[in-house]
């Protein structure tokens, strides 16, 4: 894990995938696990994650995979407005984990799945705390809400080499300035599986 301090003393952390993987591991309900994997395997932003419901789940033309309907998106002027709108990819294994609950606890289809009267940003610290005390890694500490966005950009990015424009379509972003940021430095593994990859 690799952890930048900014300079209002906040901190970006970059998580492998491995890592980020602790914190729904670590969610204490089914629906603190779903908001966290929203945001990380989803990349939705906390506003967004308080929204979703079961009936901004669709399947996908293949029959096989899924598409979230995310509302009320986030420009990025930084300015909600309310109607905008974008569909990201739903992994299967999240899909499943929303089904059920819902299923569960016969939540219906405009209910959203995460409660708003409740703290999504502690949930996330909370599980950010818990692989800390487990793993013994104090930099699960400085994880933020936002830092599960910004893994599952750079996952995409750079480990996975999905292209900017499908990126920037899944997470809202109107520009390749708006996800700059989101890019590191590869890893040594990283460099080394692309490099083999094309022989040199």
């Amino acid at each position: 894990m690799r952890t930048e301090r900014n300079k209002d003393r906040s901190y970006n952390v970059w998580m492998t995938r491995d890592e980020y993987r602790e914190l729904p591991r670590r969610a204490t309900t089914t629906q603190r696990e779903i908001a966290i994997r929203l945001m990380g395997a989803c990349g939705l932003r906390v506003r967004e994650v308080l929204d979703v419901t079961p009936d901004h789940i669709s399947r996908m033309t293949d029959g096989r995979h899924y598409a979230l309907e995310v509302v009320g998106g986030k420009d990025t002027t930084g300015e909600y407005d309310g109607g905008k709108h974008r569909e990201t990819w739903l992994p299967v294994d999240v899909e499943a984990t929303i089904h059920r609950y819902i299923q569960e606890h016969d939540i219906d289809v405009d209910r959203p799945l995460a409660d708003k009267s409740k703290r999504t940003v502690q949930w996330a610290e909370d599980a950010a705390d818990g692989a800390a005390d487990e793993l013994g890694d104090d930099d699960y500490r400085r994880i933020s809400t936002h830092d599960l966005r910004r893994c599952w950009a750079n996952h995409l990015l750079v480990e996975e080499n999905v292209s900017p424009r499908i990126v920037m379509a899944l997470g809202g972003w109107s520009s390749y300035d708006a996800i700059e940021p989101y890019l590191a430095a590869p890893t040594e593994e990283n460099i080394i599986r692309s490099m083999t990859d094309v022989g040199l």
